[in-house]
């Protein structure tokens, strides 16, 4: 039996800009933007996508895409949609609803439960990665690119109440459940680097995992930059390829405990040798 042919919902064309897109596009969310395309539950869709600078990062190798970068631009229009884009919410962050959560291992073949707040809820997507490190340390450090999500959507009756518990003074404080697909980045062997929860200044932030994970993520750039590499190019390393952070201790204060782990197949070219001096 051959495969279902996904309907296409949105489609793209990656030399327009997202406002001159058949289907306009957003990087706002606010209940005055009108959805634009209906599926079926359960139906087999394909939602095409711009990168997440909205075409400002082109195939040219310069820096100054990055340096120059808007991240404010919106569409021009009437004075009622130039309200509605201030109101709204941006979609950079992670939130209740989802956002843009920027975990690697969501790929083919992942299930995504979504908490869904008010009727009438909408489902957008966006921000796709070719590859990208645990944290993402860099800004748009990961490869960014454009491309198509296919997918079904089920809504499950009464699922908030079920299998989500607030944990928090409001029904808003939940999040949503991921079951990770088969096509993942794996690897068996790896290089692994520790940080605690104290800064470069050597002041102690009792049990902050981010300064523990930021302190991982120096003493990575420290030891790669011995093979060669600019630290900066390590930074940007860091970013893009699929190395793992985790909280790998949270209970023994003072100090958090982070680690990131970089897996060597990366490096086929170099033998590491770690010295223990």
């Amino acid at each position: 039996m051959a495969p279902l042919t996904p309907r296409l919902v949105v489609p793209i064309d990656v030399k327009k800009k997202p406002w001159e897109q058949k289907v306009h596009l957003h990087n706002r969310w606010h209940p005055n933007i009108p959805p634009v395309a209906d599926v079926i539950e359960g139906e087999l869709f394909r939602v095409e996508m711009v990168d997440c600078t909205g075409g400002q990062v082109r195939d040219d190798d310069s820096a100054d895409d990055i340096k120059f970068l808007d991240l404010t631009i919106i569409e021009k229009g009437t004075a009622e949609w130039q309200k509605i884009a201030n109101e709204a919410a941006r979609t950079i962050p992670g939130r209740e609803n989802g956002g843009n959560c920027d975990i690697k291992n969501l790929s083919r073949g992942s299930k995504v439960y979504l908490p869904v707040f008010v009727e009438g809820a909408n489902l957008s997507t966006g921000d796709m990665h070719f590859s990208q490190g645990d944290g993402e340390v860099s800004f748009c450090g990961a490869i960014e690119m454009s491309g198509f999500l296919e997918l079904k959507c089920e809504i499950i009756r009464g699922g908030m109440k079920e299998y989500l518990t607030p944990v928090g003074p409001t029904a808003l404080h939940v999040n949503p459940i991921f079951e990770i697909g088969p096509v993942e980045p794996r690897f068996s062997e790896w290089l692994v680097f520790e940080g605690i929860s104290v800064d470069e200044t050597g002041k102690q932030h009792f049990l902050d995992a981010s300064v523990a994970f930021k302190c991982a993520v120096l003493n990575a750039i420290e030891y790669l930059s011995r093979f060669g590499y600019s630290k900066e190019q390590v930074y940007l390393l860091l970013s893009c390829c699929p190395c793992e952070g985790r909280i790998s201790g949270i209970v023994d204060a003072p100090n958090a405990v982070a680690t990131l782990a970089i897996p060597t197949a990366i490096f086929d070219q170099i033998q590491f040798k770690l010295s223990l001096l």
